[in-house]
């Protein structure tokens, strides 16, 4: 259900935007929808689809870091994320 309302308002703002200068000044936005594409898709391996426990682990640790990244990239207003400040 989050996951959910988070995509359905990244969605929402993508297309309050408009125009494809838009996306291009505003990467870092399109680098948050795209991570949080594969946090979705990772935190759904770790709970459900994944074939053993080796791999449900692996996704969730994955999907931790993914969050991290997506959580850099909206601070620091870059795809590159914190990477950027150096």
């Amino acid at each position: 259900m989050i996951d959910t309302v988070l995509l359905a308002s990244a969605i929402a703002l993508l297309w309050r935007l408009g125009s494809l200068e838009t996306f291009k000044a505003q990467s870092w936005l399109v680098a948050k929808i795209v991570a949080l594409l594969v946090y979705i898709l990772l935190g759904s391996v770790a709970l459900k689809h994944g074939r053993s426990r080796k791999i449900r682990v692996a996704a969730f640790f994955a999907a931790i870091a993914v969050f991290g990244y997506i959580v850099s990239v909206a601070i620091a207003k870059s795809p590159w994320g914190l990477m950027s400040w150096l």
